[in-house]
């Protein structure tokens, strides 16, 4: 059974340079990738003017979007000659990660230190530290550019 490298994406410029690195680890050890993207379903703080029925639209939308788009990479990972695939879960970024590393008998994390710009950028890079703390496997980050 081939190693598995769990490689978190939330599809920023930082997770593609980390996704580069778990190609390039996958290579020279012979691993598997698994792709993982962790939806965030905040509430709506418009939800009182959104039906319910809208709001489970977006969201809907929302994975749909993030289902193509991890297939993309898979397949652009499949093409550069290394096995993998990939999971979308729903839930609390670094708690999914560490979950998905169990359920998955992955024996390493290569993931990203920011996402996008701002508020988000703040919360991947503590994303990032509460995955280096839970994770019970070793935990390249990679620092974007």
């Amino acid at each position: 059974m081939a190693m598995k490298i769990l490689n978190p994406t939330d599809f920023s410029e930082c997770a593609e340079q980390a996704r580069a690195q778990a190609i390039w680890l996958a290579r020279a050890l012979g691993a598997e990738i698994v792709l993982l993207h962790v939806a965030v379903e905040t509430p709506f703080y418009a939800e009182g003017v959104l039906a319910p029925g809208e709001v489970r639209k977006i969201y809907d939308a929302q994975r749909k979007w993030a289902e193509e788009a991890l297939e993309a990479r898979a397949a652009e990972t499949r093409a550069a000659g290394v096995p993998a695939r990939w999971k979308l879960t729903v839930g609390a970024p670094a708690d999914a990660i560490v979950q998905a590393v169990e359920e998955e008998g992955a024996e390493m994390i290569v993931m990203g230190t920011h996402g996008r710009r701002g508020l988000e950028r703040m919360l991947l890079g503590s994303v990032a530290n509460k995955v280096i703390q839970l994770a019970p496997c070793p935990v390249l980050t990679v620092r974007g550019k």
